[in-house]
C-alpha cells in the first residue's frame, strides 16, 4: 500500500461509519504506522443541477481508463476514512498486487494532495471522517 494508489477497500458507509462497508475503490492519501488515509470514490453520476462538493474531482472515462477503471468516477476528498491496514478493510491486501488498481502519476498525486490539503486547511468543517 502506497500513497497515490487507487485500491480496493471496504469503505465505511455513512450509516455504519466505523465498520467495513461495501467494496469500493478508494484513493490512498497517506500511510502512517498501521493505517491508511483513504478518500472515497463513486461511479454514480453526479446530478447535473447540483454543484460539486468542495474537494470533489471528476475523472472522465478517458482519465478513468488510464487508471485501470472501467468508467468515469468522482473522487471525494471531503469523505475520508482512517483505516487499519488489515484484511478486514483491504480484503485483497494479501494477494499479489495488494488490491492496488493503479497508482496515480506524480502530477496527479500532486494535484490531489494540494486539493486535499487546501480543503483541510480552509474548510475542515466540510470533512466527513469515517473509520474505527
Amino acid at each position: 500500500m502506497v500513497p497515490g494508489a487507487f485500491v480496493r477497500v471496504l469503505f465505511p458507509t455513512r450509516e455504519k461509519p466505523h465498520r467495513p462497508g461495501l467494496p469500493h475503490i478508494g484513493y490512498v492519501l497517506g500511510i502512517t504506522t498501521g493505517y491508511a488515509m483513504v478518500a472515497y470514490t463513486t461511479s454514480q453520476p453526479w446530478p447535473g443541477d447540483t454543484p460539486l462538493p468542495a474537494g470533489a474531482r471528476v475523472f472522465d472515462a478517458m482519465e478513468a481508463a488510464r487508471l485501470n477503471q472501467s468508467r468515469a468516477f468522482l473522487l471525494r476528498l471531503d469523505v475520508l476514512a482512517k483505516l487499519p491496514l488489515t484484511q478486514a478493510w483491504f480484503p485483497d491486501m494479501q494477494q499479489s498486487g495488494a488490491g492496488i488498481v493503479a497508482i496515480a502519476p506524480p502530477k496527479l498525486q500532486a494535484e490531489l494532495t494540494k486539493l486535499a490539503t487546501n480543503l483541510a486547511r480552509r474548510s475542515r468543517e466540510l470533512l466527513e471522517m469515517r473509520g474505527p
